[in-house]
C-alpha cells in the first residue's frame, strides 16, 4: 500500500510484529483519537489551553507511532498553540485536524 497518510513501511512492520494483535491496536487507535477528538472540541469551546495542549499531545503520540505523520504534524501545531495560549487559529488548525484523523481513519480500516 502507498499512501501518504499513514507510513506503509511502519504499519508492515507492526503488522509483523503484533499479528493478531494488530487489529486491537488499529482499534485502539481509532477509540482514542475519538476520545481525544470529543475531548478538544469541548476544550476548544471553553478554551482551556491546559486541555488543548494536552490532548493534543497524547494524539500527536500515537500518530506517530503509528506513522500517520501529517496527523501527527497537525496535532503538534494545536499542542503548540495550547501550550501558547493562542486562541487565534485554534478552530481552522482543528478543523483540519479532525478531517486528517478521519482519512487516517479510513486508510488504517483497509489494513
Amino acid at each position: 500500500m502507498t499512501d501518504a497518510r499513514i507510513d506503509a513501511a511502519m504499519m508492515e512492520q507492526l503488522k509483523e510484529l503484533l499479528g493478531e494483535r494488530f487489529t486491537e491496536l488499529v482499534d485502539r487507535f481509532i477509540q482514542d483519537g475519538e476520545r481525544r477528538l470529543g475531548l478538544l472540541r469541548e476544550a476548544l469551546k471553553t478554551q482551556d489551553f491546559v486541555a488543548i495542549h494536552a490532548e493534543a499531545h497524547g494524539l500527536k503520540g500515537s500518530s506517530r507511532n503509528i506513522g500517520a505523520n501529517i496527523l501527527g504534524g497537525l496535532c503538534s501545531d494545536l499542542e503548540q498553540m495550547g501550550k501558547e495560549n493562542k486562541a487565534e487559529g485554534l478552530q481552522t488548525v482543528f478543523a483540519a485536524l479532525e478531517q486528517e484523523f478521519a482519512a487516517v481513519c479510513a486508510e488504517l480500516r483497509t489494513w
